[in-house]
């Protein structure tokens, strides 16, 4: 393998991911906050629970990362959509199915307490219900075609959004 081709999933992952983020953690809530709120990003007071929510985003923002570099290293794909090819089930993922989709939804809860923004809170769930649409209908039946039982297995051990602690056995 070359150098080359070993860099291409990451780097075409770092290029979806400052896609998607731009698009639906900055450019939709920036959107929000405008036209509902009536107030930018930059421009805006932050609410009392600011270090609440920089707390909250900054987890996100961690779970996220340490997510995406978990399947990489595991040789999968880390791009919404993309084909799986192992099944990984240690670290986060041992705790709940979607650690990296749970990532952006704590960063998008984080913003709306910062902002002390009801609408960006409102957006937050609406993202997360979308998000749970997409993984009932596209992911987990992409994974449960490709891995089969040791899926179906995982899944009964494994919630899809709450993690549950403490940490399991075995699988830290």
């Amino acid at each position: 393998m070359t150098g080359r081709s070993s860099l291409a999933p990451l780097i075409g992952t770092i290029l979806t991911a400052c896609v998607l983020h731009g698009v639906f953690v900055v450019g939709l809530p920036a959107l929000v906050l405008r036209g509902i709120d009536g107030t930018t990003m930059l421009g805006t007071e932050v609410g009392p629970g600011a270090w609440l929510g920089l707390g909250l985003a900054a987890g996100g923002a961690y779970l996220y990362v340490w997510s995406a570099a978990r399947l990489l290293r595991g040789g999968t794909s880390a791009i919404p959509g993309g084909q799986p090819t192992v099944l990984v089930t240690d670290g986060r993922y041992a705790l709940t199915r979607h650690p990296l989709l749970l990532g952006v939804v704590m960063i998008l809860l984080g913003e709306a307490v910062f902002f002390s923004s009801w609408a960006l809170f409102g957006y937050a769930l609406t993202y997360w219900l979308w998000l749970t649409a997409f993984v009932v209908m596209k992911e987990e039946p992409d994974m449960r075609r490709t891995f089969g039982p040791q899926f179906d297995a995982y899944c009964r051990d494994v919630p899809r959004w709450i993690p549950r602690f403490p940490w399991p056995a075995g699988r830290r």
